[in-house]
């Protein structure tokens, strides 16, 4: 299935490198933790993780087409 990973600020560097710029291949039934240990994102790393715009965890199952967005956490005032 294909869904869209964007990956912002230090885990710009994990964006999986594909010939279609918008989806990545993943197999059927991928978890969001499937497609950060796949990127090679640390696991100690903690993230922010949306799916389709909606607060998600490394346990969520991706459907087709969905639209993956992993942060790294932020601080600030």
């Amino acid at each position: 299935m294909k869904v869209e990973i964007k990956l912002f600020a230090g885990f710009r560097a994990y964006t999986p490198n594909t010939r279609d710029r918008r989806y990545t291949d993943v197999p059927d039934g991928s978890t969001v933790g499937d497609i950060i240990n796949s990127l090679g994102i640390p696991e100690e790393k903690k993230k922010i993780i949306f799916i389709n715009g909606v607060h998600g965890t490394v346990d969520s199952v991706l459907q087709e087409k969905d639209r993956l967005a992993i942060f790294p956490p932020v601080a600030g005032g």
